[in-house]
């Protein structure tokens, strides 16, 4: 007599074997910026650029994200907002040539110079200026330095 027998998953097993993969699968789609584009070939193609440095695993990354969503619809047709994203090779390849790690804006004026860079989660009012400073867009807010 054999006392190996196969063992037999039952379909309730299976079925929550496959509903907590398609959870994790909800929860990564959901966890990605919303309406950024990625495309870092836009740097240098006549628009103004701002690259956030992404990692989704950093709780400050996300706010960085959130507070940009917030204030992109001011900016819409002046400056596109693109996300160097860590967990992928371009994002990777974007931060290690610039030098930079996740939770960074990186301006490039539409000739595709870099104009600064700015670390952190600055509030939405710091960024605004941050932005109008960076692309000369207003002059009645006070400047706001930038790193070169």
């Amino acid at each position: 007599m054999n006392n190996t027998t196969a063992t037999k998953k039952s379909p309730f097993t299976k079925l929550i074997t496959i509903s907590f993969v398609l959870g994790l699968v909800a929860l990564s789609v959901w966890m990605l910026p919303r309406g950024f584009s990625n495309d870092l070939t836009q740097i240098g193609n006549g628009k103004n650029i701002v690259v956030h440095v992404h990692d989704h695993d950093l709780v400050n990354s996300a706010e960085l994200m959130d507070n940009l969503n917030n204030i992109r619809n001011e900016y819409k047709g002046v400056v596109e907002f693109v996300v160097a994203d860590l967990k992928i090779a371009e994002g990777q390849a974007f931060a290690a040539a610039h030098n930079v790690e996740a939770v960074t804006l990186v301006f490039f004026s539409p000739d595709g110079k870099q104009l600064g860079i700015v670390q952190g989660v600055p509030d939405l009012n710091t960024l605004r200026r941050t932005l109008d400073q960076a692309f000369n867009l207003k002059t009645e807010n006070q400047p706001q330095e930038i790193v070169p």
